[in-house]
C-alpha cells in the first residue's frame, strides 16, 4: 500500500479552478475567502495555512466557490459585503486604518432591523451575535456576572454571545489557578444587552468585543490602569496566552488591540522565558512595525490601559 504524506493530500485536494489573491492592507484570509464564496477554514486549508493572519503582500490560492455566484446575483448598489468585511479587523472604536464604506444613500430613519440583519422569520435561527461589531445587535445573550477573580465595571454593558463569555470565563480562570495571589482583574465593557450602539465605543455592538484590564504586582486594580512599573508581566503574559489559545477554533479570539510599546514589554518577556519564535510571531505585531497588519495582538492608541479582546462571531 502506498502511502501518501499529508502535504501531498493537500495538494490534491487544491481546486484546479483556484485563482491568486493577494492579501491587501485590512485584510485577512476571511476576506479573501468570503469574497469568493467559500468558508475561512477551507481556503486556509488548501494554502497550508493555520490562521487567518498573514501580512500584506502574501498570495494565496482562492477556489471559486458555488455560493459567489449566489452572491453576485442578489448584490445591490448599497454598501458590498466585501467592502464591509475588510472593515471586520479595522474598526475599533470611532476610528479606522482603511478607507472608509461608502454610505449608503438611504436616510438612515429608513434602514430597518429586517433590512441590516435579515427577516424576522430568520433571525432566531442565526447566532446570537448579529452584524458586526460597529453595526450590530444582540439576541439571546449570555450575561457576565462579577465571578472569581474578576469583577464586571459596568454590569449594564456586561452582555455577549455565548462563547465570548464562556472563553473569557475560562481564560480568567486559567490564570486564577496558575497564580491563585493575583488580584481581582477588571472587566470594562462588553455589550448592552440587546446591543447596538453604546457611548465610548463606535465598537462593542454586537457580543463580540470586550475591554479586559492587567494584573499589577502591587493590586488590586479593579479599574484600568495604566501600565506602569509594577506591572505583573507574567500573570498578564499568562492571561494573553490564554486568549491566543482560542485562535484557533471557529469561535475563538479574532484579534486583540494593545498599545505597540505594552506588545514589546510582554514581548520581550516572552522571549526571555523561552517562547518559541515562531509563536512570538504568531501572537505580537511587535517589532515589525506599529502600522503593520501581522499578529494577533495588534496596536491601536488608547490601549496602555487595557486590552480589547474581539472574538470571531
Amino acid at each position: 500500500m502506498v502511502r501518501i504524506g499529508l502535504w501531498a493530500l493537500l495538494l490534491i485536494a487544491t481546486p484546479a479552478s483556484a485563482e491568486r489573491y493577494v492579501i491587501q492592507r485590512g485584510e485577512t484570509v476571511g476576506h479573501a475567502a468570503e469574497s469568493h464564496g467559500c468558508s475561512t477554514e477551507y481556503v486556509e486549508r488548501i494554502n497550508h495555512l493555520d490562521t487567518s493572519i498573514v501580512k500584506p503582500g502574501t498570495v494565496i490560492e482562492v477556489p471559486s466557490c458555488r455560493s459567489a455566484r449566489r452572491r453576485a446575483a442578489t448584490a445591490t448598489a448599497t454598501d458590498s459585503d466585501d467592502a464591509k468585511a475588510k472593515q471586520a479587523l479595522a474598526v475599533i472604536d470611532g476610528a479606522t486604518w482603511v478607507t472608509p464604506v461608502t454610505r449608503d444613500p438611504t436616510p438612515a430613519s429608513t434602514v430597518t432591523r429586517e433590512r441590516v440583519f435579515g427577516p424576522p422569520d430568520l433571525l432566531a435561527a442565526r447566532d446570537e451575535s448579529l452584524g458586526a461589531p460597529w453595526q450590530g445587535a444582540l439576541a439571546h445573550p449570555a450575561r457576565l456576572e462579577t465571578g472569581d477573580g474578576y469583577i464586571v465595571r459596568r454590569p449594564s454593558r456586561a452582555f455577549g454571545a455565548k462563547h465570548v463569555v464562556a472563553q473569557l470565563r475560562a481564560a480568567i480562570g486559567e490564570v486564577h489557578a496558575l497564580y491563585p495571589d493575583v488580584h481581582t482583574l477588571a472587566i470594562g465593557d462588553l455589550s448592552a444587552e440587546h446591543g447596538g450602539k453604546i457611548s465610548d465605543h463606535h465598537s462593542h455592538q454586537s457580543g463580540l468585543d470586550v475591554d479586559v484590564g492587567f494584573y499589577f504586582t502591587t493590586g488590586p486594580a479593579t479599574t484600568f490602569v495604566t501600565a506602569d512599573a509594577s506591572l505583573d508581566l507574567e500573570a498578564t503574559w499568562a492571561l494573553l496566552a490564554a486568549f491566543a489559545r482560542t485562535a484557533a477554533l471557529a469561535d475563538g479570539v479574532q484579534m486583540i488591540f494593545l498599545d505597540y510599546d505594552l506588545q514589546r514589554r510582554l514581548y520581550d518577556y516572552a522571549k526571555r522565558r523561552g517562547t518559541p519564535e515562531r509563536e512570538l510571531d504568531f501572537m505580537f505585531q511587535y517589532p515589525h512595525g506599529r502600522d503593520e497588519l501581522t499578529g494577533l495582538v495588534r496596536h491601536w492608541p488608547g490601549h496602555a490601559n487595557h486590552m480589547h479582546v474581539r472574538w470571531k462571531p
